[in-house]
């Protein structure tokens, strides 16, 4: 990709191309992307039997090396969202995410990209789906980490501790586009990417400061950097609090929060562009509140540490990369800090959730037509949640459920994958990935301290017939076959096959909430087999002029799909009683995705995207819940050397097939919704020396709203489904000042 000079960098979408060694051919856009910052106090070190475990796979596989992205030019300030194949050249799909108000969260950041949908819970900790799959579909990496959130319901997903002030780059692969990213991802793989090195030497940094008229009061961020010959600092801090917002009827939905968050981040420059990283990071956030959910979150917090080396030209390999990390979470769920305690019963949920990582990835080539990258990565999962209750706030000590009950997940992997330029006009990309995985509970034998209650191992035999006493192992292989070929001068199509298969995560295999009324049971399965996926996507993109036009099409076969559902004696659950279970069935997702954009002439430019995708479980021939319906926005921009304006709107067609009764199927879903259309105006302006400023008005019209995945409907603690409303009017502005 070539960087855009000053100018360009501070126009709210800029459009650039994809050039170099990508793996995915990637639609993007340059948006000038806050600079966010977590909360940090310094890294413990590396137990000894992390480091043993690196240097074992160091040690045992020479070989095991591959490389990430060979890093071209610098690119600060940019989101690059995308998909697809790397050699389909330029894309020009307005993805800018400023059009907007300011994001809450990673997630949020996402809305404009095609073929993504976002599930709201709160004001924050948006849930992201790809081609209909989320939660543990999909890999989610924070600057090459992976962090799993604390929360048994899900407040706070991995994105939610993406600061968005800090990333340089999110990349958005839809389907299986590369093994490299560990095991599972059969919906894709998003990639929070940081760029710490400065792209001059001395001191440079910014300020930037956001708030919006319905929700989000401040976003105050700051960042400071520092480049000489040994080596480059960075240090971004922010603070950040949001109020209840109001949907467009004008009633308040419950989605306060407050965060803060310190970023540091120090490298040395070694030989020629080597280089080694040490960043830590802490984020906190506090009093945040989910309309529904029965519980809000008081505290939840993150750590996170990561250590890399980057190096070139060694022993005969382009490029090796060497990582290690840790993330911490700590999480606090309760009925009381933050509301009136209106239950018989106060509840409260501490819970951790630590994973510690490790990957070596190398890329070499053989003869001109060959590019290989090998690698081998380990990561292991530590979750823990207790269930307390008491008769009021100041004595919850009584333990009503093991939710984690000492629950972990361990993956170690190997792949290997081949690219091999056939052709100057067709490329034929090749992988093949193993993993090895280990589950384990410690504490399933454990009980409640009331007799009435059963503990983990006693639900698991009331539910499924089984109990955990031993270790649970897999051998899970993977692989892909991925065609491309140009046709002519304006058209490229590409084709792909893959295999992919997805472990049970700590909640699918484990959880464990007790309830002396079935139907608030919600309990997780130790016999699941994991999903196998069997995909194949297909796709042509067409450049006529001033006209860009491409479509996809995927189909997903999956065997052993871990469907979250209601006991109704299906025959692999044995009661009635419509608790919450998960269970194994085959499962059929199919869909397109297309996008049109028009460069109409004169700074003007036009676009238009849609995406929809079917969910079925093929086993017994009903939807799969919280699956989105047909979507997609209209766009037309007017863009100057200074200032640009713009105006989208995002709509949605109806979702009717659902499984909204509890007492027949899932219930996940909260009911049809209803189709909408919103309008987004936006604009922004270069002030020179002065900074830049943008400002904009969302849902214009003030319409009242949800989107079908919005999801305080999912919790089973509360038995009337409750659908959250999206912001209503949103006028907002943001101010952004560097040196």
């Amino acid at each position: 990709m070539t960087e855009p000079d000053g100018s360009s960098r501070r126009a709210a979408a800029t459009l650039c191309h994809t050039a170099g060694k990508a793996d995915g051919y990637i639609l993007t856009a340059f948006i000038h992307a806050d600079r966010n910052l977590p909360a940090m106090r310094p890294p413990p070190p590396f137990s000894r039997s992390i480091l043993v475990s690196c240097l074992a796979a160091v040690l045992s596989t020479p070989l095991a090396l591959a490389a990430e992205k060979t890093p071209g030019d610098e690119l600060p300030n940019i989101i690059v969202i995308g998909v697809r194949e790397s050699s389909l050249g330029e894309d020009v799909l307005n993805l800018d995410r400023e059009n907007g108000a300011p994001a809450a969260d990673g997630a949020e950041l996402l809305r404009s990209v095609n073929g993504l949908s976002l599930g709201r819970f709160g004001g924050r900790g948006l849930e992201p789906t790809l081609r209909g799959q989320s939660q543990g579909r999909i890999n989610v990496l924070l600057d090459g980490a992976y962090l799993h959130g604390g929360c048994p319901n899900r407040m706070d997903p991995p994105t939610s501790f993406a600061s968005v002030n800090t990333f340089e780059r999110i990349t958005v692969l839809k389907g299986v586009q590369t093994l490299r990213y560990g095991g599972g991802g059969s919906g894709g793989t998003l990639l929070f990417e940081r760029e710490n090195e400065p792209d001059r030497d001395g001191f440079s940094g910014g300020l930037r400061a956001g708030t919006t008229s319905n929700g989000l009061e401040r976003d105050i961020a700051a960042e400071l950097a520092w480049a000489g010959k040994p080596g480059y600092l960075r240090l971004n801090i922010e603070d950040r609090s949001a109020d209840n917002y109001r949907d467009g009827g004008g009633d308040a939905v419950r989605s306060a929060y407050a965060e803060d968050s310190v970023y540091l981040a120090g490298g040395l420059r070694l030989r020629d562009r080597d280089r080694l990283e040490l960043a830590v990071e802490r984020t906190e956030t506090t009093d945040a509140l989910f309309p529904g959910a029965g519980m809000d979150a008081p505290e939840d917090t993150s750590d996170q540490y990561r250590l890399r080396y980057r190096g070139y030209n060694l022993a005969g390999l382009d490029e090796l990369s060497v990582e290690l990390y840790r993330t911490e979470v700590g999480h606090l769920m309760d009925n009381y800090s933050n509301r009136p305690l209106t239950a018989p019963m106060a509840l409260r949920v501490p819970s951790r959730s630590d994973t510690t990582g490790a990957r070596i990835i190398g890329e070499f080539t053989t003869g001109e037509a060959f590019a290989w990258t090998l690698g081998l990565d380990y990561q292991r999962n530590e979750r823990s949640a207790t269930r307390y209750l008491g008769p009021t706030t100041d004595n919850v000590q009584m333990i009503q459920s093991f939710l984690w009950p000492d629950a972990s997940l361990e993956q170690a992997g190997a792949f290997a994958e081949l690219r091999w330029s056939v052709a100057a006009d067709r490329s034929l990309k090749a992988g093949l990935r193993y993993d090895r995985v280990s589950a384990e509970a410690d504490a399933t034998g454990a009980k409640p301290a009331s007799p009435m209650l059963p503990g983990p191992d006693a639900l698991y035999e009331q539910y499924y017939g089984v109990t955990h006493a031993d270790q649970i192992n897999e051998d899970n292989w993977g692989g892909l076959l991925r065609y491309e070929q140009q046709l002519g001068n304006r058209w490229t199509a590409f084709a792909g096959i893959s295999r992919t298969v997805r472990t049970a995560d700590a909640s699918e295999r484990f959880l464990a909430a007790a309830n002396t009324a079935p139907m608030m049971r919600w309990i997780g399965n130790p016999g699941l087999n994991p999903e196998t996926h069997r995909q194949a996507d297909a796709g042509l993109v067409l450049l006529a002029g001033k006209h860009r036009i491409d479509g996809v099409a995927f189909y997903d076969s999956v065997s052993d799909y871990i469907l979250r559902d209601r006991a109704h004696g299906q025959g692999d659950v044995l009661p009635d009683d419509n608790a919450t279970v998960y269970r194994n069935v085959d499962a059929r997702l199919h869909g397109v995705e297309g996008s049109w954009t028009w460069r109409v002439g004169g700074g003007w430019e036009a676009s238009a995207s849609l995406a929809w995708v079917r969910a079925e479980n093929t086993s017994e021939n009903r939807d799969i819940a919280q699956t989105p319906p047909l979507n997609g926005s209209l766009n037309l921009d007017y863009d100057t050397s200074r200032w640009r304006a713009g105006a989208s709107l995002r709509w949605a067609a109806e979702q009717d097939r659902v499984e909204a009764n509890p007492m027949v199927n899932s219930g996940l879903d909260a009911g049809e919704t209803p189709d909408w259309a919103v309008l987004d105006l936006y604009a922004s302006m270069s002030l020179g020396s002065f900074g830049d400023l943008r400002a904009g008005v969302d849902n214009l019209f003030d319409r009242r709203y949800a989107e079908h995945l919005n999801r305080s409907n999912l919790d089973p603690f509360n038995p009337v489904a409750i659908r959250v409303n999206e912001p209503g009017r949103v006028l907002w502005a943001r101010y952004e000042y560097r040196f």
